[in-house]
């Protein structure tokens, strides 16, 4: 088990690397965009908005979820048949996703930080119209813990269902992508949402935010369970 842990945490390194880059990068192009925003789209006044670290969050989330799922089915094929047991992989995959995730939102903590920092020394005239910090205080240990351990069951289900899931993840990941930011809005402007959205924000904001890490915990063990269930079944060619 621990050679199954340290030789994971030796290939993250070079993932550490590359979450730091695709946030750094996505970070620098909210910058931009908001740059281009402020100047020739918002009125004086109207504030500005965290977008630089909202889109690194979610280019980071798309790369984290992506390199985890494809872990899961692309290694454990490969790696059982080199005798890694089904434990030692599903362990030390998991714990180094974690280890990568953790790192993924500290990151995305200190970008939040900086971007307030900027936008105070380059809009001193506007005010932020959105706080970006306790959206994280309050749903960042539930997404830490429910990246990993929902890439896990899907690889955990690609391998024993085939491409077909691939398709069925994607439509949830581009339905959960494309509601989001409405229900975003919806929790903002409740007025303006439609009731789909209005009743979904209201449902999550009914949720007190010391309980979202007790829910975190409590979807990351249902769905590692699941996870585990398909994979230590799985059969190996």
């Amino acid at each position: 088990m621990k050679r199954a842990i340290r030789n994971q945490f030796q290939l993250s390194k070079n993932k550490c690397l590359g979450v730091l880059t695709i946030e750094l990068g996505g970070f620098l192009a909210g910058m931009i965009v908001l740059a281009i925003l402020m100047r020739f789209v918002v009125d004086e006044g109207e504030g500005t908005f965290p977008l630089a670290t909202i889109l690194a969050a979610f280019v980071g989330a798309v790369l984290l979820f992506a390199n985890f799922g494809n872990d899961f089915t692309s290694q454990f094929y490969t790696q059982i048949s080199l005798g890694c047991t089904r434990e030692e992989f599903f362990v030390s995959m998991l714990l180094n996703e974690l280890l990568l995730s953790a790192f993924g939102m500290l990151i995305l903590l200190v970008l939040a930080a900086a971007e307030d920092a900027l936008n105070l020394h380059l809009y001193p005239a506007e005010e932020p119209v959105f706080a970006i910090f306790p959206v994280f205080l309050r749903y960042g240990i539930a997404a830490v813990l429910g990246l990993p351990a929902a890439a896990a069951l899907f690889g955990a289900l690609v391998n024993r269902f085939g491409q077909v899931m691939r398709v069925v993840f994607l439509v949830a990941w581009m339905t959960f992508w494309i509601g989001g930011p409405r229900v975003g809005e919806a929790v903002l402007h409740p007025e303006e949402a439609l009731p789909v959205y209005q009743r979904i924000a209201q449902a999550i904001m009914a949720v007190p935010s010391g309980a979202w890490p007790v829910v975190g915990v409590l979807v990351f063990i249902l769905t590692l369970g699941a996870a585990w269930m398909f994979m230590r079944t799985q059969q190996v060619n």
